[in-house]
């Protein structure tokens, strides 16, 4: 029992850890940009796991790869001179994170429910996304191959997020990357 203990790793030290965050954040920008050129170069699907969320009546795929939990809607502390979509910070697990509103980034004035959900995606800033609700994990979506600029949903058409279109079963869904709004918090943070 006291070779287990002393044969077990030792956490890293701070210096290390910074090194091990950084090699991550490498890895997920290489994994997101793989996905782009998939999504750009077209084919049958697009690996990994997705999360269908659905926001101000619309619905898009996120992939599960950037996020760490989905949690209720919470109460948030406003951020001074902030974008309106911008709701607010709050703690979770002991790190601050952004709450941005995906359905008024996207046009609507509606504010989200109660039951809302918070996606919580990995990154600094710490980024969660205010969903109406996150409907279920897909797959290995198949990709789109109709006319992608003419059948984009409404509302996702000309937004920053939308990196392409997969199919859920017979509708067409957006696939999102939040990666823009974590840049432009990150921008407005430095």
């Amino acid at each position: 029992m006291a070779d287990a203990v002393a044969n077990s790793p030792k956490p890293p030290d701070g210096a290390a850890r910074a090194d091990l965050v950084a090699e991550l954040h490498r890895l997920e920008g290489e994994l997101r940009d793989v996905q782009r050129r998939l999504l750009a170069a077209g084919g049958q699907v697009v690996p990994g796991i997705h999360l269908v969320i659905d926001t101000a009546g619309r619905q898009a795929l996120l992939s599960a790869v950037k996020v760490l939990e989905v949690v209720r809607m919470v109460a948030t502390t406003p951020v001074p001179g902030a974008p309106a979509h911008v709701r607010g910070t709050f703690i979770c697990r002991g790190t601050p994170v952004v709450a941005v509103d995906l359905g008024r980034l996207l046009g609507s004035a509606a504010e989200p429910g109660i039951d809302s959900q918070i996606v919580i995606l990995a990154g600094a800033p710490a980024v969660g996304l205010v969903v109406e609700r996150v409907l279920r994990l897909v797959e290995d979506p198949r990709l789109y191959e109709g006319a992608i600029s003419a059948d984009t949903p409404a509302g996702f058409r000309d937004s920053r997020l939308t990196v392409g279109l997969c199919l859920d079963g017979e509708e067409v869904l957006p696939v999102l990357d939040a990666t823009p709004i974590q840049a432009e918090l990150a921008g407005r943070s430095a």
